[in-house]
């Protein structure tokens, strides 16, 4: 009895099922993605009707935020998170909240948090907030300038993003999103941006060395303003900005830091 032979598969069929493999992965992962975009899909249209304080039922992925209690809430949130983005078209300077946030936010990255923040120019336009924002890039924040910035928002980590409840608008409310989907839409759109985004100028070394050496001769603000040619308002502000550098009250304990730290030379015995 004669034995039959199995019949093998040509060379020319290992190919073609090795394609018919790969689209059907091919076809999954289309699926996978068209699920997450069903997924962003309807987040967006509960933001929508949040924004438009249309009744939604109980969501707590989307959250209008009044502006008298959002700064705390905010200061909370980002204390709870290795990692912040920030995207400012605007900074209020002086005392209240926005200054405690100010103060707790450097304080986190002087304590290692990961903070990048993008800047619109005119911020940098305004001498009180451009002291500000040097004060934290002191402490260890990365800033870049975007100048396409429409409005504000804050990605805090993958947990929850920030943004204002009208485009633009920085007076009216804030909106906390905790849907996933929507939080890594802000984190990709902050992310095109910073690519691009070039750096924040640092402040002129030159000249804080002069204030320094001036500093220490004793030399009133209003003479450091006219030897320096710089205005008497940002002599004390690039003061107040080493004090707080150093994490110092009065000029004579910034003397004592700066001599420690080897930017003052020592007077002749």
């Amino acid at each position: 009895m004669t034995s039959v032979e199995p019949v093998r598969p040509t060379s020319a069929e290992d190919p073609i099922r090795r394609l018919e493999a790969y689209l059907a992965e091919d076809a999954k992962r289309v699926d996978e993605a068209r699920e997450k975009l069903i997924d962003i899909g309807d987040a967006l249209t509960t933001l929508r009707a949040r924004m438009h304080n249309i009744d939604l039922g109980d969501d707590p992925g989307v959250q209008v935020l009044d502006q008298a209690i959002a700064a705390p809430i905010i200061d909370r949130l980002a204390g709870s998170v290795e990692r912040v983005d920030n995207a400012m078209t605007v900074i209020e300077v002086g005392a209240g909240a926005e200054e405690t946030n100010s103060r707790h936010e450097r304080d986190r990255a002087l304590a290692g948090q990961q903070q990048r923040t993008l800047v619109h120019p005119r911020v940098l336009a305004d001498e009180a907030a451009a002291a500000d924002l040097a004060a934290r890039r002191a402490a260890g924040q990365q800033q870049r300038v975007a100048r396409d910035l429409g409005t504000e928002f804050l990605v805090l980590g993958e947990e929850a993003a920030i943004t204002l409840a009208e485009w633009g608008n920085a007076e009216g409310p804030y909106v906390l999103i905790r849907n996933t989907a929507l939080v890594g839409c802000f984190a990709a759109w902050f992310e095109s941006m910073w690519s691009v985004a070039p750096h924040v100028e640092a402040p002129d070394e030159d000249t804080d060395a002069a204030l320094i050496r001036l500093l220490t001769l004793g030399a009133k603000d209003e003479l450091i303003a006219r030897t320096l040619r710089i205005g008497l308002r940002t002599v004390r502000r690039r003061v107040a900005v080493l004090m707080d550098r150093y994490g110092v009250s009065t000029r004579f304990q910034l003397g004592v830091a700066l001599e420690r730290d080897g930017r003052l030379a020592k007077s002749p015995r």
